[in-house]
């Protein structure tokens, strides 16, 4: 019997002393993954910060080739100003007016575009532009003055809420 507790308090010894090895093994090896993501991180940072620092001496170089650049069309300008008999160099300058704005809304509203019909699978060009005379903007405003829901509205007029709903903050921005 003395021999039979002897062989399991030995069995017992040696299964704790592997448990110990594999925690222990486990714990370095946690501590030596620590170590080479610091490592990495320390690494990524020196990168990072040397990308910047190369960024930032492009964009000084940049600037100075700019102004540089600015510098002598100035002068240039200014010569021929000093030739053409005009004082100010902000006369040969021209404000932007808003006339490019102005013709890109209106060919862009001009367009048209491209919708399904209802019967047929053909398309068919409609025009985008809806003003005040439209009459479906008609009715959905004086039902919404009635104080219709929108779902009201959009099973009155035939339409998708999210259409009427759309159309009517559309019309609150206008």
């Amino acid at each position: 019997m003395v021999t039979f507790l002897l062989f399991i308090s030995f069995l017992l010894n040696i299964v704790s002393l592997l448990a110990i090895v594999l925690l222990y093994s486990r714990q370095n090896r946690f501590l030596n993954m620590e170590k080479e993501q610091k490592k990495m991180i320390m690494e990524l940072e020196e990168v990072i910060s040397t990308y910047l620092i190369e960024m930032k001496e492009e964009n000084e170089e940049f600037i100075r080739t700019f102004n540089h650049h600015a510098k002598s069309q100035t002068s240039i300008t200014d010569k021929t100003e000093v030739e053409n008999g005009n004082s100010s160099p902000l006369q040969t300058n021209p404000k932007w007016s808003g006339a490019g704005y102005k013709q890109a809304s209106k060919a862009y509203q001009q367009t048209p575009t491209p919708q399904r019909g209802a019967v047929e699978n053909k398309l068919e060009v409609k025009p985008t532009v809806k003003t005040n005379d439209d009459p479906l903007i008609q009715e959905v405003l004086s039902l919404e003055k009635e104080g219709k829901t929108i779902e009201e509205i959009a099973q009155t007029v035939g339409k998708g809420k999210t259409e009427i709903e759309l159309l009517l903050k559309f019309r609150q921005i206008m």
